[in-house]
């Protein structure tokens, strides 16, 4: 939460709240609701705000926000005004999160807020493209199209995630239940098992050595070891979240194989689903730039956005600014080529958007299909060892006794 004074383009100062992840999503929504300048920016605490951090269960979810588009389309198409639709929507609010954000917008639309100005004060609901997509919408009457559009918007993004992670589900369920297995087999049934191996005498082979050393290491370091594991992971945190750090990951993922596709066709199925959008709400194209650049998350290519809008202003079509630069594939220029010639950029991009997804599903099931192997050939060679390692002491011990 921060709280806030700026200048209005009516030469006004207004003074208000804002609820922003951070400091520099705050100032981006006063500016997306029209305020000429940000005079005053400050943090306010309220406590601990469980919604930023589990939105899932505190929050407000996607799925909310595309069925309050879709509702309040339908209201709207019915001749009722916004406030009272948002009032009407309100009391049917499946959670508390999205009834204080509805009972919120039909506060500051009744101060006298534009809808796009009540919309972005809430930045970590409605995204830059959503208040986009309802200012021109504001210019040209047509809010239950855009709302609409916007909806359809957040649901390709919703189902695209899921597919995400429907697809990581297997190889990330057998990763954890190897790791507990062998942290189990190694600190509680190895112990026992040593125990009974010194006492009956014996060689112990150097499998078993190994692995009563491994067991016996995490037992006594375990507070150590995670420790360790809590700081690692703190400081890569803390690395990529910083410029030189977040850049620095971005260039080695566009390094790694299959996974460097599926980060440019993402982030290229991303750039046309959203400028298609756009384009079909009315919004000039170097506009339509800078609100994409925003929605990709790989810091390379949003500089390649960059780069074409920088070209765009200077007075070269979106065709000849992507052939530029060698990130864009020869098929979308092309692509984009017909739809600037036909009139259709809006349909052509969307069509594009369409190809880059199923691409994307594509890449990860091959991305599967590959780990799947792997991940079963290194699960049983593990398991191999420690089954060596706890049966073949015992076959000594009883050559020994014979």
């Amino acid at each position: 939460m921060y709280q806030y004074s700026a200048y209005t383009i009516d030469k006004r100062i207004v003074q208000g709240t804002i609820d922003a992840a951070s400091e520099r999503l705050a100032e981006e929504a006063l500016y997306r609701a029209g305020y000429h300048r940000v005079l005053k920016l400050s943090e306010v605490t309220p406590g601990l705000k469980l919604g930023r951090w589990l939105p899932t269960f505190f929050g407000v979810r996607k799925q909310d926000v595309i069925d309050f588009s879709r509702q309040l389309a339908v209201l709207i198409e019915s001749g009722i005004s916004i406030v009272t639709a948002l009032q009407l929507l309100d009391e049917q609010a499946p959670s508390a999160a999205l009834m204080k954000v509805m009972a919120g917008l039909a506060r500051e639309l009744q101060k006298g807020s534009s809808f796009t100005q009540a919309l972005a004060r809430y930045p970590e609901v409605f995204s830059s493209t959503f208040c986009q997509v309802v200012k021109a919408a504001e210019i040209s009457g047509n809010f239950e199209v855009a709302l609409r559009r916007a909806a359809d918007y957040l649901e390709k993004e919703v189902l695209a995630v899921k597919k995400v992670r429907r697809a990581l589900v297997y190889p990330v369920l057998v990763l954890v239940l190897a790791f507990g297995v062998s942290i189990l087999l190694t600190t509680v049934v190895m112990p026992s098992l040593a125990r009974l191996f010194r006492a009956l005498g014996g060689d112990l082979p150097w499998t078993t050595q190994v692995l009563m050393f491994f067991g016996g290491f995490v037992v006594n370091y375990k507070f150590h070891l995670l420790a360790g594991m809590v700081a690692v992971i703190l400081l890569v945190y803390g690395y990529i979240r910083l410029p030189s750090g977040k850049t620095a990951m971005d260039r080695l993922v566009l390094k790694i194989p299959v996974f460097n596709s599926i980060t440019i066709q993402r982030s290229l199925y991303r750039f046309c689903q959203t400028a298609s959008m756009l384009l079909k709400a009315g919004l000039p194209l170097p506009q339509i730039m800078n609100i994409v650049t925003g929605t990709v998350g790989n810091t390379v290519i949003r500089q390649a956005l960059v780069e074409v809008r920088g070209k765009m202003v200077q007075g070269r079509s979106l065709s000849q600014s992507m052939a530029d630069i060698p990130l864009f594939p020869q098929l979308l220029v092309e692509m984009v080529v017909v739809g600037e010639t036909s009139g259709t950029l809006d349909a052509t991009l969307a069509t594009m958007a369409d190809d880059y997804a199923q691409r994307v599903e594509q890449r990860i099931q091959t991305l599967i299909s590959m780990l799947e192997p792997g991940l079963i050939i290194v699960v049983g060679m593990v398991v191999a060892f420690m089954g060596i390692a706890m049966i073949s002491p015992l076959y000594s011990i009883l050559r020994s006794i014979r």
